[in-house]
């Protein structure tokens, strides 16, 4: 199961995730991603990944995705950090 909270600031949105990034629920922040990117253009996207507690393959290739189009990611223990930096140095976004 994966929570997702949209939270909006003047200057950027944060998608925060708490649980597991993995099954159906890759799609559904697929969805989210493209809900807020269709009100916040011009904003950063923040993507905090604190309280997820396991990202599979298919999760880590949507984190990817959303790198490539200006995702930034806030990270909190060895896996995601892990994760993230990995992503960030395959598609050179931000971190």
């Amino acid at each position: 199961m994966l929570k997702i909270t949209i939270e909006r600031e003047a200057d950027r949105a944060t998608l925060r995730l708490e649980g597991k990034l993995a099954g159906p629920w890759v799609d559904e922040l697929e969805r989210s991603w493209h809900a807020i990117r269709d009100h916040t253009e011009n904003q950063t996207v923040i993507v905090d990944l604190c309280d997820v507690t396991f990202v599979d393959a298919e999760g880590r290739k949507v984190l990817t995705w959303m790198c490539e189009r200006g995702a930034q990611f806030r990270t909190l223990g060895c896996m995601t950090k892990g994760i993230v930096e990995e992503i960030v140095q395959e598609c050179g976004g931000p971190k």
